[in-house]
């Protein structure tokens, strides 16, 4: 599975890098105070996270965030006087590394979240890392792939794309649109015959595939959604370091410069909590 990060050059990435520096602590409390920093994650089996196995079957996960974290990691290891000790939690979905992030169970989230308004009114953002498609969920014995042809029928939409993206989407201006935020209700809608299909983003697309006998397409021609890190109101000291890994990672892959990947396996290993 081929990682993309967001197109840029390596000038320009040189110049981001030199520009921000090391992070600068600031005078205000942070989840970093202690040197200790838990991470939530999910395999949402897009390109952002996923499971692989090592050349002994033990799994290890890979793909955008986890090369992001492990890249903070050896940079806060490099810059640090005092060690910065990672320790990673797997959720079963984006609802549950939601709710371990809003109890403090977890202090950083990374989950295929996409930049919405409602996030950034709630937790601190990261600068965008990825893009991801939108995909059209409907049935299997249905031969319509394009919203297009759902005109005057009701559709799902979830809640995860943001405003700008469903405004641009072909067709969408013709259909009856339902909002989710339940990613499990919007698949049972579409098998009940609630609704007649749905537009939702690839981990939400992936969660429904793997326990329904639906069908997806990518819709084509409609802007991708950019996906962000997450974690509480105030935590910009954390969001400094992984947006400084964030443009590290973006100025390697331009580079063409690569790490060995044992750290990353050993670190990141295993799937329970």
């Amino acid at each position: 599975m081929k990682k993309k990060f967001l197109t840029t050059t390596a000038a320009a990435m040189m110049l981001t890098l030199s520009a921000c520096g090391q992070p600068k602590e600031e005078p205000i409390p942070s989840v970093l105070d202690d040197n200790h920093l838990v991470i939530g994650l999910v395999d949402t089996e897009d390109r952002s996270c996923y499971r692989m196995l090592d050349e002994n079957g033990e799994v290890f996960y890979a793909g955008l965030e986890p090369d992001i974290l492990m890249t903070m990691s050896r940079e806060m290891g490099s810059m640090l006087e005092e060690e910065v000790v990672y320790e990673y939690r797997y959720a079963r979905d984006q609802a549950e590394l939601l709710s371990w992030l809003n109890t403090g169970e977890v202090e950083l989230a990374a989950g295929s979240f996409t930049r919405l308004d409602t996030y950034a009114q709630q937790y601190s953002l990261s600068d965008d890392y990825g893009v991801g498609s939108l995909y059209l969920v409907n049935k299997k014995n249905g031969y319509l792939d394009t919203l297009a042809a759902f005109e005057d029928e009701a559709i799902g939409v979830s809640a995860q794309i943001p405003a700008g993206n469903i405004s641009e989407m072909t067709g969408i201006e013709n259909v009856v649109q339902n909002q989710y935020t339940d990613v499990g209700m919007l698949a049972s809608d579409i098998t009940n015959g609630v609704i007649s299909a749905a537009v939702c983003t690839e981990p939400e697309m992936y969660q429904i595939l793997s326990n329904t006998d639906l069908k997806a397409t990518e819709l084509r021609n409609t802007p991708q959604v950019s996906m962000v890190f997450l974690s509480s109101l105030g935590q910009d000291y954390l969001m400094q370091w992984v947006n400084y890994a964030i443009d590290k990672c973006y100025y390697d892959e331009a580079m063409g410069i690569t790490y060995e990947e044992e750290a990353q396996e050993d670190d990141l290993a295993g799937g329970g909590r």
